[in-house]
């Protein structure tokens, strides 16, 4: 059974609900964590685990079930001398949902963002995934994500006691999340009942799409001694799903004046930005690609986590846990693609100068216009090319991550609690994958159409001509095999000493010291991946297979009924034959091509083997020490706490510098090729120090009126490989592009305003209406930017500090039982929570015509369930929703990329075959929402996504 804290949503537990309890008197307070202690049961418990006795009966009333859980979670909420929200399984092994971020969503101002239709990063008050700190047993754990920010989904939610979600911080909370700080909490074996308990699941994964049901298992034993002075738990999950996403999508505006071609007088006839009869004043926006796309996966998850606990002596507490995830993500994503480049021919547009209709030049075009070339001689054949691209790419995820900590809570004086925490923790990823292209230049012009029917993008083909295999050519290889490494350790001492007969209640002092190691290596086949390019080596027999895709996004969207796909390692061996490497491409001469071709088998693995590319090296070290002072008062009527945190943080950045030598543009085709010198070593080191103060006061105005207040000064650091030195090079001749890191990079800012109203109506059902304030500065964001590099200009991606800003909100959540109906209604219940945000950035005026806010703010969201829990019968249907947000400020071609309103139904269902025996069934995404993207304004469609409907489904034991 579940508990959502503010959000109010609970997953029904076997047992029966009974008549509503009464409502509680006034509370007692409950003191904060301490830092690092969180790994420890009782501190944990502290501030988001319900009081002692929140849960037992008065003589006559006997609560339990999604009722009791309820309960909890409203006297946690109400208890808390900080703002937090919670999610617990009372049950072990019990989770709501099969995804702790799925969780997570229903609590009030938290949003997710998806993949492959699972959740993975959540969004707090409008602040992405970079910007909330995750905890696990209130200790940073490795990612094997390029950044800092935490994938939830390699975790299972059976081993996941309780979730918090603290928005307004405490001295002794970690810093590193200005959005929130969000800890998750294994169970622990001493917390539950004594003697041997388990609990199993076993079930399967069907998702509509794939069509396929996979297996999902998962149980959890513990044993407490009588006297609870050991206890010992063990949890473990397997899990492996096939899901797919597809989508039709345009890879970015082109926006500037490019060339286009006009038939004037019946003559084709080349304009230039400069020319008086351009179609359009000021910028026109041109598609820079136009795909269509099936990716399919196979995800497999094994957790194991496990928990000892010693309890010698009342005052003497030991606590060692670890948690292992594996999580291997093996896809393939199948592409048919057609690059556009200038001149475009008779492009028509809209009022928003976007291109509605457009026509790309095959090769017949020069024949039947003898004289366009010679009439325009800066012009190649690069523009005139009408070409597809079939596309079959392999992605692979393989990752591993632990973390491994001791806890050791001392009481020498009644008064006085003394404890040490100290963990280690690492992660590692692989991704091994191919990105193979092969395609034909069309002799034939081609047409885009923004509105190809059902609001999709269309483009003509004759579809004979692009499935047939003989006109097939090689183009790009790409192979990689990069990998990810990521270590840390944690050391934390605190101290809380209890203060009597005084306003001032107790004093807690701490110091904290953390090192962490981040270092991403990039292996792949960049010096030779053009070695194809051009679209001149035939492919040989037999290789290419036609795949079926005509139900592509439900059938009827004006594509090809195929394309061609390979089996790799053929595809492979016949890339490395040196026959095939003796055919003359990239404009060789059959004696150039003879060098070359010696050249590239010279190389190790030979061409497409994968060579360690260190200017894509990246190894950022992070120490960060940390002292805090936290004071707690209280009164009659109210309590509060105020303190300071003070951090230095400690970096060096290394890796290497690998000049670009020459750029060359690949012949019949319009792909950029660099040349690099030798590498050199270099590091930048820099250090900060941040003092971050912050106050929470709570005021019982009544015995069911609560009043809250907070102040506090939060950071968000760089992530790691945002740091690097590393810089690298590609793109075409109409939009090169570069990336890289940014050493200098300085921590973002926040200060933060909270105040709140809480209204408990019984010990289940409450009200609580919130508003939220932040002043932002140093803001980091990842954007693409024009800079002039090599006499070209590159649209230049990486992250950059500099913009200010504001955020402010308003939150308001509640759930209520109908117990006083009694009979078959008393086991309704509601749940519910709306968020409003609102936010100011200030930023350069590159983008002055499309003003950005920050990535992932949704100004509206809301999450309301609808529950029903007796005889047996546990049910809740969820629908969450969020209004359109901006994904990021700069992205394809530097322009804004919007994602539009998202609206999901889940569903979970269960039944007590017996007090031991459970069948359930969870749905997410049942009515198969599409996910819709947009650039800087509606009329310029970026993408169209289906990822299908998922259910869960199984029995669960108890014992």
């Amino acid at each position: 059974m579940l508990a959502v804290l503010g959000a109010g949503c609970s997953l029904p537990s076997m047992a029966l609900a009974q008549a509503a309890p009464p409502a509680p008197a006034a509370p007692a307070e409950a003191a904060p964590p301490a830092a690092g202690a969180p790994a420890d049961a009782a501190a944990a418990q502290d501030q988001a685990a319900p009081p002692e006795g929140a849960n037992t009966p008065t003589a006559d009333i006997v609560v339990t079930g999604i009722r009791a859980s309820l309960s909890s979670s409203a006297q946690v909420k109400r208890e808390a001398n900080q703002i937090v929200d919670s999610i617990s399984a009372v049950d072990v092994g019990k989770f709501p949902d099969a995804n702790i971020a799925e969780s997570l969503q229903r609590i009030t101002g938290v949003a997710i963002d998806r993949s492959g239709g699972e959740g993975q990063f959540i969004t707090v008050r409008g602040l992405g995934p970079e910007f909330n700190t995750v905890l696990v047993n209130g200790r940073v754990m490795a990612t094997d994500n390029a950044g800092r920010e935490f994938s939830f989904d390699v975790l299972s939610s059976n081993m996941i006691q309780r979730t918090d979600v603290y928005k307004s911080p405490v001295p002794m909370l970690q810093e590193g999340g200005i959005g929130a700080t969000v800890n998750i909490v294994t169970a622990r074996p001493l917390e539950g009942r004594t003697g041997f308990h388990a609990a199993a699941q076993i079930g399967g994964i069907y998702d509509t799409l794939r069509e396929k049901v996979s297996p999902d298992f998962a149980a959890t034993a513990s044993y407490a001694n009588p006297d609870k002075t050991f206890g010992v738990l063990l949890a473990g999950s397997y899990t492996k799903r096939k899901n797919q996403a597809d989508t039709i999508a345009i890879d970015g505006w082109i926006n500037g004046r490019p060339d286009i071609v006009q038939t004037i007088g019946g003559v084709p006839t080349l304009i230039d930005s400069d020319d008086p009869r351009y179609p359009v004043s000021g910028n026109a926006n041109l598609p820079q690609s136009v795909y269509y796309q099936r990716a399919q996966e196979e995800r497999e998850r094994i957790n194991v986590s496990g928990a000892i606990q010693l309890r010698p002596t009342d005052t003497l507490e030991i606590t060692v846990d670890g948690i292992y995830s594996r999580f291997n993500v093996s896809g393939v994503t199948r592409r048919l693609d057609n690059f556009m480049a200038a001149p475009y021919f008779e492009p028509t547009f809209d009022g928003t100068n976007t291109a509605t209709s457009l026509t790309m030049l095959g090769r017949d075009f020069i024949a039947q216009n003898p004289g366009f070339l010679a009439a325009n001689p800066d012009l190649t054949n690069n523009g005139v090319n009408a070409k597809v691209d079939h596309v079959y790419n392999t992605t692979n995820r393989k990752s591993d991550s632990y973390q491994i900590g001791g806890n050791v809570k001392w009481n020498p004086a009644d008064n006085v609690e003394l404890r040490f925490d100290a963990s280690t923790t690492g992660a590692n990823r692989r991704s091994p994958n191919a990105y193979l292209v092969y395609g034909a230049l069309l002799p034939y012009n081609y047409q885009f159409t923004l509105d190809g029917g059902n609001g999709v993008p269309a483009t003509s083909y004759d579809n004979d001509i692009i499935n047939n295999p003989d006109l097939m050519r090689l183009h790009y290889m790409g192979i990689d095999n990069n990998r990810s490494r990521d270590r840390g350790s944690e050391f934390h001492f605190d101290s809380k000493w209890d203060v009597d007969g005084s306003i001032l209640r107790n004093v807690t002092l701490g110091v904290s010291y953390t090192q962490r190691r981040k270092i991403n290596r990039s292996f792949n086949n960049s010096d030779s991946n053009c070695t194809y390019c051009g679209y001149q080596v035939p492919i040989a027999s037999g290789l290419l297979k036609p795949y079926d895709w005509t139900d592509l996004l439900g059938g009827g969207q004006n594509i090809p009924p195929s394309l061609f796909e390979v089996d790799p390692q053929a595809f492979l061996a016949y890339l490395n034959d040196p026959a095939t490497l003796a055919i003359p491409s990239n404009g060789r001469t059959p004696a150039e091509q003879a060098a070359y071709a010696a050249q590239v088998q010279a190389l190790p693995g030979g061409p497409f083997g994968t060579r360690e590319q260190l200017r894509g090296t990246v190894n950022v070290r992070e120490r960060l020490t940390a002292g805090y002072i936290s004071f707690e008062f209280g009164g009659e009527r109210w309590t509060g706490n105020a303190g300071v945190r003070v951090i230095r943080t400690d970096v060096l950045s290394s890796g290497f510098d690998t000049p670009v030598t020459s750029i060359r543009n690949t012949p019949g085709d319009d792909t950029l090729q660099y040349t690099y010198g030798p590498a050199t070593a270099v590091s930048v080191s820099g250090s900060y120090v941040n003092a971050l103060p912050s106050a929470n006061i709570k005021y019982n105005l009544t015995d069911k009126l609560i009043a809250r207040a907070a102040f506090s000064q939060t950071i968000t650091r760089p992530t790691l490989t945002d740091l690097g030195v590393n810089n690298d090079y590609g793109g075409r001749i109409a939009v090169p592009l570069s990336s890289g890191g940014n050493p200098n990079l300085l921590p973002f800012r926040s200060t933060n305003y909270d105040l709140a109203l809480e209204w408990y109506i019984s010990r289940v059902s409450y009200i609580s209406v919130g508003g939220f304030y932040k002043d932002l500065s140093d803001f980091l964001e990842l954007q693409t930017l024009p800079v002039e590099r090599f006499d070209r200009t590159f649209q230049d991606t990486r992250t950059r500090n500099g913009q200010t800003g504001k955020i402010k909100g308003v939150e308001v959540g509640g759930q209520y039982s109908f117990d006083a109906l009694g009979g078959i209604a008393g086991g309704l219940g509601v749940t519910g929570n709306y968020t409003y945000v609102s936010s100011s950035a200030v930023r350069d005026q590159t983008l002055a015509d499309y003003p950005c806010g920050y990535n992932g703010l949704s100004p509206h969201s809301a999450n309301g369930s609808v529950f029903y829990e007796k005889y047996g019968l546990s049910a809740r249907v969820s629908y969450n929703w969020r209004s359109d947000y901006l994904r990021s400020c700069r992205d394809s071609q530097s322009r804004p990329r919007n994602r539009s309103s998202y609206g999901q139904l889940d569903f979970n269902l269960s039944y007590d075959l017996t007090e031991n025996f459970q069948v359930y069934v969870q749905g997410v995404n049942v009515t198969n929402e599409l996910i819709n993207e947009w650039s800087a304004i509606e009329e310029r469609y970026l993408l169209r996504q289906e990822t299908g409907a998922r259910y869960n489904f199984g029995v669960r034991a108890k014992f």
